[in-house]
């Protein structure tokens, strides 16, 4: 699962992947995006008042000096330096909550509460709004895994 978020930063990258905390650290001046109440750039503390302590914490296997933090009900914080990379709600979640506004993860609600999408792969599609993304992972036969919030950047 955490290879289809990274498998989209070497698509939308330019030679290269970013390190994970330059990125958090260009997107916490200026948050756009929240899923249920995690926000890029948040810190360890945030996340644990947000989504109380993790069910499992892992060592990110791409980046060895960033952790993974495991919830129940489907999702997932990437955490380097102390600060959140990455968001991750899966397709376990009925709901995500979006900036206060409560969505079904179901991919046609997700496409009509995001937009057009901004970017397409074989994985999925997404948006971008300033320094932030949005991607709604799909498998093979296109049905939901996940939604991702990450630095655009990548």
């Amino acid at each position: 699962m955490w290879f289809s978020w990274l498998l989209l930063f070497s698509l939308m990258g330019n030679g290269g992947a970013a390190s994970y905390s330059t990125a958090s650290a260009a997107v916490a001046a200026v948050p756009q995006w929240d899923l249920d109440g995690v926000s890029l750039g948040d810190t360890e503390s945030e996340v644990i008042a947000a989504w109380g302590k993790p069910n499992a914490v892992e060592t990110d296997e791409w980046y060895p000096d960033c952790v993974i933090w495991s919830y129940m009900g489907g999702r997932n914080a990437g955490l380097c330096d102390g600060e959140v990379s990455f968001v991750q709600v899966t397709s376990r979640a009925d709901k995500v909550n979006l900036n206060g506004r409560e969505l079904a993860m179901s991919g046609p609600d997700l496409r009509r509460a995001l937009g057009n999408p901004e970017f397409e792969a074989e994985d999925g599609w997404g948006v971008i709004h300033g320094p932030e993304a949005l991607k709604v992972f799909v498998d093979e036969r296109g049905k939901l895994v996940s939604l991702d919030l990450f630095g655009s950047e990548f």
